[in-house]
């Protein structure tokens, strides 16, 4: 039989592809196009102990402390494949740096990093009118208030669960730690008429927990527009139902602006803010939510023959200020902030996303060139505190105020080889710091982190 094959395929004769292309199936429904894309992103960490011991407090994790040096990374591949009519299927698979609260380090043969789905859906444009378009599957949704910041409320696919840190036997969000992702399932449908509007409408599955009522959905419906030519914003409506047998739902109502001053446009304005309501358990008494959070600041780009820019922004998200009364108010998101290495990092640090207070500056410098390639600097100082005062793991006041979470000082070099491949090291300092204090049987107020590694895309 296997020489029939060989002799047949043989007889029929093959003609080559043409240079560069790839040559697809010959039936109606075969792919025109196949476009294969990844992610390397490979590096290394080394952190001080107390950090180790501080994260496991906070997300109440027993038993030995992780390596406080390692090599880690994520690696993602992904296959557009594009059909008649432009409709289009995703298939995006990764591993996964940390989840479950965990670091998966590389080189470790008691955890080897799984591969898993990232995404999968079904793309079909301007369904059946101009504008309109339908995705089908396991799908990312991200956020963002400007293009260079990083999502403060919403990154579905990067981001834990809206309810951690939820425990429904005292009917309030701690200040708990759950450093985990998720995958968004649904439907999402987007319009746009013109070049300067646009809204989209999203119904997902984040977590599935028994019952249909009992998972955890997020129904989402955000609109866009230029309100002139510099300046551009959105509104948004969020609401996030399920999570177990005892939660129920909260709503979240979000705006937010962008926009350039100046015939140069050097000077950047930006801000977003966010209420929420609702109700989050009816067991043992119902607990409703009262919450908001905001972020605001500004950005100059135009000094050192424009080379130099600074910016300074401020941000709150609200805490929760007893776990006994029936008024709940800690802010809830999807954040996906990482910008502070210690204090932010979902990876690598603790991971702060709700009871916070940030006042942050930061400048950058470049490109200077080295080797004829670009390299940049930045140095971001950011001064944490608490809204309230700070709980643990079982719901009771840590001793003291531990207002102050401390200043992190982090300084960060990208140099990039070429359009695909670049290097980075990043180093972060946190300074006097109650925060660390309270969580580290020593005491500590003071940490460090660095990582450097390379990240090729293609």
């Amino acid at each position: 039989m296997l020489a029939l094959l060989a002799f047949s395929a043989l007889a029929v004769p093959q003609e080559p592809p043409p240079e560069g292309k790839v040559v697809t199936g010959r039936d109606r429904s075969s792919a025109i196009l196949i476009q294969l894309s990844g992610d390397f992103d490979i590096h290394y960490m080394s952190r001080d102990g107390a950090l180790n011991e501080a994260g496991r407090t906070l997300n109440g994790i027993p038993g030995e402390q992780p390596s406080t040096n390692l090599w880690a990374g994520r690696m993602s591949l992904r296959t557009d494949v594009t059909v008649k009519d432009s409709v289009s299927g995703v298939l995006e698979i990764e591993n996964r740096s940390f989840d479950r609260g965990i670091n998966h380090p590389f080189s470790s043969s008691t955890d080897l990093p799984t591969i898993l789905i990232d995404q999968a859906y079904i793309h079909v444009p301007d369904f059946m009118i101009r504008g309109f378009d339908l995705r089908i599957g396991i799908q990312d949704l991200t956020l963002r208030n400007r293009p260079q910041d990083e999502p403060f409320f919403m990154d579905l696919g990067e981001s834990e669960s809206f309810w951690a840190g939820f425990t429904p036997a005292t009917g309030h969000v701690r200040n708990t730690v759950d450093r985990d992702l998720h995958q968004a399932t649904g439907v999402k449908a987007s319009y746009a008429p013109n070049d300067f509007m646009g809204v989209e409408a999203a119904a997902f599955v984040y977590g599935v927990n028994g019952s249909t009522s009992q998972d955890e959905s997020v129904y989402l419906i955000a609109a866009n527009t230029l309100l002139a030519e510099h300046w551009a914003a959105w509104i948004l409506g969020v609401v996030v139902t399920g999570g177990g047998p005892h939660l129920r739902e909260v709503g979240t109502v979000g705006a937010g602006v962008d926009g350039y001053l100046g015939g140069s446009r050097a000077l950047e304005l930006f801000g977003e803010a966010y209420v929420q309501t609702g109700t989050l358990t009816d067991t043992p008494r119902t607990v409703r939510k009262e919450a908001y959070a905001f972020n605001a600041g500004a950005r100059y780009l135009g000094l050192v023959f424009e080379r130099l820019w600074i910016e300074g922004a401020i941000s709150e998200r609200s805490g929760d200020r007893s776990v006994s009364g029936r008024k709940d108010q800690a802010f809830q998101s999807y954040e996906n902030e990482n910008r502070f290495l210690i204090l932010q990092s979902a990876e690598f640090g603790l991971d702060v996303d709700t009871n916070v207070r940030v006042l942050r500056g930061a400048a950058g410098y470049g490109p200077i060139v080295v080797d004829g390639r670009p390299l940049r600097f930045q140095l971001d100082v950011g001064r944490f505190s608490s809204m309230v005062p700070l709980f643990d793991g079982t719901g009771a006041r840590f001793a003291g105020s531990q207002r102050q979470w401390g200043v992190e000082t982090d300084l960060t070099a990208s140099w990039s080889y070429n359009e695909s491949l670049s290097f980075n090291v990043q180093a972060g300092w946190l300074a006097d710091s109650e925060l660390l204090q309270a969580l580290t049987t020593r005491g500590e107020r003071h940490s460090f982190l660095a990582v450097a590694g390379a990240n090729l895309r293609f």
